[in-house]
């Protein structure tokens, strides 16, 4: 910015040498009097515009120096200050449902007692009071590693895209692909229905035109699909409650 004001300000010195030799000596002398305040005013008009201008330092999106001291499922933690974490973009089976155990344990074995860094969205907390988290811990080698994908591409989690919070959406629908191709973990034994759904573009759920949550969809947000594949494909995720 000091050199664009260098810059200006030798253009008006220009400029008033040229009106010196210009206009008659009363009328600069007039001219000369506004000098400093229409200095001023240029000054200023240059500060607000070179604000614009400015790269602005996005606020803090990264935590670190806490622990892993409580895995309670495949996508919650609890850490070593006392906060619940809930792993952003992905849905692990609920206790009682197939590989709530074995989601729990790959979630345990990647996390437990370690340090993490935590990458923040748009969103901080969820309605439970959750910190809502991106998790990327270190291995034996040093190796930088992306939790939630983790639990994705192992087929130990569904993606679960919840607007605002959209970062690594793509990357999570990618690995959920690779996942189903390869039938690995719940992707084993999960059965899409081939009749028709109905998804909610705000939630990014899917349901079956009977579930009592398809009434609740407003038109804007409601979306059909032939059948549950072709919603997965989209990046929605199945409801808890009819289970398409």
């Amino acid at each position: 910015m000091s050199d664009r004001c260098q810059n200006l300000q030798r253009k008006v010195s220009s400029l008033m040498r040229r009106g010196r030799k210009t206009f008659g000596g009363e009328t600069f002398r007039r001219f000369k009097a506004f000098r400093l305040p229409l200095l001023a005013l240029v000054f200023l008009s240059l500060f607000a515009l070179s604000s614009q201008w400015q790269i602005i330092p996005p606020s803090k999106r990264v935590k670190t120096g806490l622990r892993v001291v409580k895995v309670i499922d495949g996508d919650t933690v609890v850490l070593s200050d006392g906060q619940t974490v809930r792993y952003i973009g992905v849905d692990t089976p609920e206790h009682g449902q197939p590989f709530y155990e074995a989601a729990k344990n790959f979630n345990r074995s990647l996390v437990q007692g370690k340090a993490v860094e935590l990458e923040f969205d748009v969103e901080r907390y969820d309605h439970y009071g959750r910190l809502l988290a991106y998790v990327f811990v270190r291995d034996k080698s040093g190796k930088r590693i992306f939790v939630n994908a983790e639990m994705v591409r192992n087929g130990f989690a569904r993606i679960y895209t919840r607007p605002p919070n959209v970062k690594y959406a793509d990357l999570l629908l990618k690995l959920q692909k690779e996942a189903r191709a390869n039938n690995r973990g719940l992707w084993s034994v999960y059965k899409p229905t081939r009749s028709p759904v109905i998804g909610n573009r705000r939630t990014m759920v899917f349901h079956r035109p009977n579930c009592p949550a398809v009434r609740r969809i407003s038109p804007q947000n409601r979306v059909s699909f032939h059948n549950a594949e072709a919603a997965l494909e989209k990046g929605f995720h199945p409801c808890r409650e009819c289970q398409p």
